[in-house]
């Protein structure tokens, strides 16, 4: 069992933060924060559902329980089950599969739950060194996720990037983007909310390609559907790699989803 300056210090790292850091979202010293990392005091008991909302854990995690058996994907699985983003029953896949849960991102409603997986994505593209010129969101749940992700990349790593979105209708004045004016050649990377059969993103991207030249450096979804393909069919992943040779990224799997929610049974 960890003790809870020891489970402070593995979520602090884990997010990536200073001890200065933690103690200014506090209204504290960094020695304070330093004394409980390093066993010599402890939080006031009043400050456990800051820190507990600070890290996006329970109370009880704080305290170490769970913490050494649960993975950060199981964390953002647990979150989405537990706020209706992660919905269970029986659906239909775009590739022609079925499932015992789907994805409902237009739960993805507060400040605080774009700005984290906006965070997440962020992490996404700079562990895996990703190098583009633009940013995209595709209409409409992908909108969101890339302005999340273009502001975490600078508020979190100092990273400028142009960023713009498809409209799919277009307005007034005929134009079907807005934000930056894509070029030929340039690189733009595409964030998305789930992929199957990775049709719908093909389709906008070869009405982008008649506005620009560009290039497809990857795609990174919150999910990436690959469960019970039909004979013969070609993944989202396949076709895009096989179309644009760009790889494409996923914050979690089915794999993970089903072995997470087996724990919560």
């Amino acid at each position: 069992m960890y003790t809870i300056g020891q489970t402070i210090r593995q979520l602090r790292r884990a997010k990536g933060v200073t001890q200065e850091d933690l103690a200014g979202a506090l209204n504290l010293t960094y020695q304070a924060v330093s004394k409980w990392e390093n066993g010599t005091a402890q939080p006031d008991i009043m400050l456990m559902p800051s820190l507990a909302t600070y890290f996006g854990v329970t109370i009880d995690e704080l305290f170490g329980y769970k913490l050494d058996v649960m993975t950060n994907k199981e964390r953002l699985i647990r979150h989405m089950d537990k706020n209706g983003i992660l919905v269970r029953g029986e659906t239909p896949l775009q590739n022609g599969g079925h499932s015992s849960w789907y994805i409902n991102t237009e739960n993805f409603s507060t400040n605080a739950q774009l700005s984290g997986i906006g965070e997440v994505f962020a992490d996404c593209i700079q562990e895996n060194h990703l190098e583009f010129d633009v940013l995209m969101g595709l209409a409409y749940h992908g909108i969101a996720f890339a302005v999340a992700t273009a502001t975490a990349l600078y508020t979190k790593y100092g990273r400028i990037c142009s960023y713009c979105y498809d409209r799919r209708v277009a307005d007034s004045r005929g134009r079907t983007l807005c934000g930056h004016t894509l070029s030929d050649g340039e690189k733009i990377v595409i964030v998305d909310d789930v992929m199957t059969s990775g049709l719908s993103v093909m389709e906008r991207v070869k009405e982008i390609r008649r506005l620009a030249d560009i290039q497809v450096a990857a795609v990174i979804v919150i999910i990436n559907r690959q469960n019970q393909p039909p004979d013969g069919t070609l993944s989202g992943e396949s076709r895009m790699l096989e179309s644009y040779g760009a790889k494409v990224y996923s914050l979690i799997t089915d794999e993970d989803i089903d072995a997470a929610l087996q724990k919560y049974r």
